[in-house]
């Protein structure tokens, strides 16, 4: 198990990386083509597909989405540990926000994955 000092410490690198990722996504939505472009959308219910195409932007989302996942969920572990003391409350509260985190993490990969192979028919 790891040190509340070393969870912690991934906390505040999560919330910096978050905003790097947002920041490479923003900009291959918006900088990358036209505005025009980037947000022009025929009337198909697929059309939003067509935006992971991209490589970039679909990676973007996934480091988006593991980095979120887990500073939100550490944050909400950190408020849920507070609420009540005792070892064996803090090991049940840490594992059952890690199942629902990673379940969470691999359910948006899934989406992610098939959004861009349906992207790329």
């Amino acid at each position: 198990m790891m040190r509340e000092k070393n969870i912690m410490l991934l906390h505040y690198i999560t919330g910096i990386l978050i905003l790097v990722a947002g920041g490479i996504h923003l900009s291959t939505v918006f900088l990358l083509s036209p505005y025009e472009e980037s947000m022009k959308f025929d009337s198909s219910p697929l059309a939003v597909m067509s935006v992971y195409r991209n490589v970039l932007l679909a990676g973007s989302l996934e480091a988006l989405l593991i980095l979120v996942a887990f500073h939100g969920f550490n944050g909400l572990r950190v408020i849920l540990q507070e609420l009540h003391q005792g070892k064996t409350y803090k090991k049940a509260v840490s594992l059952a926000v890690t199942i629902v985190a990673l379940a969470l993490v691999v359910y948006g990969t899934r989406t992610i994955l098939i959004a861009h192979q349906l992207a790329n028919l």
